[in-house]
């Protein structure tokens, strides 16, 4: 099913996808984080932002990104010794998009990551009311359409 939604849905969500991670890698560099990527392009082409955060810093800083219910990796840059020396993160946007974030939640995200990251804040619960917003899944297929998919999907399995 996942793949007949991404295909009826791939010019609108990829391009919402890409708009919201551009606008994500801007709110964050605002925010005085270091946003790895090329500025002129809007840090990134993809659905992912990746920021660096300092050597080794990388699993301590998604650690405490976790406790304040903002799940991400931690990722090694290509200068990095190894994946323990980790010294970037690496988010995606692509889950939220499809809960409906669009940029100007993905600002309002940048607002709460720099905050645990730069003043060592606690925001658990404004995470949650933040996330609590966002409930219901979008660029997906109405279920008569979805309905007659997945009985064909079924009867090619037996």
């Amino acid at each position: 099913m996942a793949a007949y939604e991404m295909n009826a849905f791939r010019p609108e969500y990829q391009k919402q996808v890409l708009s919201n991670a551009r606008s994500f890698a801007r709110a964050l560099k605002d925010r005085g984080l270091a946003v790895e990527g090329d500025p002129s392009r809007g840090f990134t082409e993809t659905h992912q932002v990746i920021v660096r955060v300092g050597y080794g810093k990388g699993s301590v800083v998604a650690h405490r990104l976790e406790e304040n219910n903002i799940i991400l990796n931690f990722q090694s840059a290509p200068d990095d010794e190894g994946f323990t020396a980790a010294s970037c993160l690496r988010m995606g946007v692509q889950e939220m998009t499809r809960f409906g974030m669009k940029e100007e939640d993905f600002n309002e995200l940048a607002d709460d990551i720099s905050q645990v990251i730069l003043h060592d804040r606690s925001l658990a619960g404004e995470v949650s009311r933040f996330r609590g917003r966002f409930t219901e899944m979008k660029y997906c297929l109405p279920t008569d359409e979805a309905a007659p998919l997945i009985r064909k999907l079924l009867e090619a399995l037996e």
